[in-house]
């Protein structure tokens, strides 16, 4: 099992990389608003002002996503479509990302079956999920 952590720097990339991830079978992320500590101190430590000018001046924000998947092939697929999504920009510094192995993981809470899961994700998304989702284990 893994946990595959991904700061996004570029939010426009953010819908189409979670509708990836569903596509591929990815329904359990959970989403962080982050910011970079240069952005933070620029904004709020006088000493390093002049720093506003390397980040435009503004507050930017990042997506941090966090999410535990089982199985290598599924987990190899997110990494591949992150990066493509990433290099179609053309820009540079769209983010990070890193992978770290998990020792133990537990759903809290009662227990349901995939089909009830597979309709619980197709209402919270509004749409219905591909078919390979049903067929990977869920992340």
């Amino acid at each position: 099992m893994y946990l595959l952590i991904a700061v996004i720097n570029n939010e426009d990339l953010f819908d189409d990389l979670i509708t990836g991830w569903l596509d591929i079978g990815i329904t359990g992320s959970t989403v962080i608003e982050t910011t970079d500590s240069l952005q933070l101190i620029s904004q709020h430590i006088p000493i390093f002002a002049g720093f506003r000018t390397l980040n435009g001046g503004g507050m930017l924000h990042n997506k941090t996503l966090f999410t535990a998947i089982e199985d290598r092939e599924i987990l190899d697929q997110a990494i591949a479509y992150l990066e493509t999504l990433c290099l179609e920009t053309g820009k540079p510094h769209q983010g990070v990302y890193f992978v770290t192995g998990l020792t133990t993981f537990g759903r809290l809470g009662r227990e349901i079956d995939s089909e009830e899961r597979q309709r619980d994700m197709e209402k919270k998304i509004g749409k219905p999920l591909k078919e390979k989702a049903e067929e990977v284990s869920e992340s």
